[in-house]
């Protein structure tokens, strides 16, 4: 999981048309046919922004989707999908300041960030790219810096300059994390944690002013056996509501998820019970900024299903809700909760599992028209 912060708050949002692409110099392969595209109404308002990006590395583009209305979450953005240059495999982004939708390809080894239009949720660029010797394996961002998670055991960190054109190295990038870094997450103002499969465990960071990264305390953190994500929820320190900050971390290799509370000084501390169990290959988790913190969902890459339970408000503990597992789509790969839905991306059907979370009992019931068609071999969804 990359980092999700809070929604963009417009008061009225006005019909702009719906032009704009990602630029690409290449003929990409066919994607699947999207849905009609979807147009804001004239006069209406609009709290939330609400965008869906889906990274498709089978077909080198981005699915976009908007929240049309409570019972219609998905409607594609005008545009979508957009074709990009190198074959996504993770996205970040949605921090404060300048920095837009962060793209990254494993391939390719590079970074590219394009610019999203905050009324109708088009993507335009690359506004730059970045080529890296490293594997980047996942992107967080938080104000006007953005992280790279790298599988060679460390974290690239770069400033994007004033109106988002450019983007330069943090003195003393690339900093030193675990073995086989996979996943990246961030907490305002300036908390890092980094998913190291390899080594089985967490790397946490205290950044400064200038985006400088140092270890926290007690760095790295015991995890279970391969963590494949991490998410931080809320994405912010301290929980203004004084419950705990968490910490989320699927372990693909046995099975379970670990979670923990952030102590004063940054560091983490396994939550009563943790690691808790899961399905076969957990490969994300879904929780979503609101608070209180309610439900925590865990998609699992192997078995196909999702796994769901209730966060205890006081600890941070997980107790299983009734009626899970719950059937997804083939390979789920990835999730975000946002608003009360929650959106799953599938690697082996090609698409993306829309839910509505019942805010009483956790239980999950399929959108209208849910599973929608993406692209090939999806990778990637964040909520921006």
């Amino acid at each position: 999981m990359t980092t999700k912060c809070p929604p963009v708050v417009l008061a009225s949002l006005m019909l702009l048309g719906c032009g704009g692409t990602a630029t690409n110099n290449r003929t990409p392969p066919p994607d699947n046919t999207p849905p009609a595209c979807f147009q804001r109404e004239p006069g209406r308002i609009y709290l939330n922004r609400d965008a869906i990006y889906v990274a498709n590395a089978g077909t080198s583009s981005i699915w976009a989707f908007q929240a049309v209305s409570d019972a219609q979450p998905a409607g594609a953005v005008c545009g979508s999908p957009f074709h990009v240059d190198a074959p996504p495999t993770a996205l970040g982004g949605g921090g404060i300041g300048s920095v837009g939708l962060v793209v990254a390809s494993e391939p390719q080894k590079s970074i590219s960030v394009f610019s999203v239009d905050f009324l109708t949720s088009v993507l335009t660029g690359p506004l730059f790219t970045i080529t890296t010797p490293f594997t980047p394996k996942a992107v967080a961002a938080i104000e006007s810096f953005f992280y790279v998670a790298n599988f060679e055991a460390s974290i690239s960190a770069y400033h994007v300059a004033p109106g988002g054109k450019s983007a330069t190295e943090v003195p003393g990038s690339p900093f030193p994390a675990g073995a086989g870094s996979v996943a990246i997450a961030a907490a305002n103002p300036g908390l890092l944690y980094v998913a190291n499969s390899l080594s089985n465990d967490v790397s946490g960071y205290l950044l400064d002013a200038n985006g400088v990264a140092t270890s926290l305390p007690g760095s790295p953190y015991p995890a279970g056996n391969a963590p494949a994500s991490v998410e931080v929820e809320p994405p912010f320190f301290p929980n203004p509501l004084g419950g705990p900050t968490l910490v989320f971390v699927a372990n693909a290799g046995s099975n379970d998820v670990s979670v923990y509370s952030i102590a004063n000084d940054g560091g983490l501390l396994p939550v009563p019970g943790s690691p808790f169990a899961a399905g076969s290959e957990p490969s994300s988790t879904g929780v979503g900024s609101e608070l209180p913190l309610q439900f925590c969902y865990v998609a699992n890459f192997q078995s196909n299903n999702i796994s769901g339970y209730r966060i205890d408000a006081t600890t941070g503990s997980l107790t299983p809700l009734v009626g899970f597992p719950l059937v997804a789509g083939a390979k789920p790969v990835s999730m975000a909760e946002a608003h009360r839905w929650l959106y799953v991306a599938n690697a082996g059907s090609e698409t993306l599992s829309v839910f509505r979370i019942d805010v009483t009992s956790g239980g999950l019931t399929p959108a209208s028209g849910s599973p929608f068609p993406v692209g090939k071999s999806p990778s990637a969804v964040l909520y921006f």
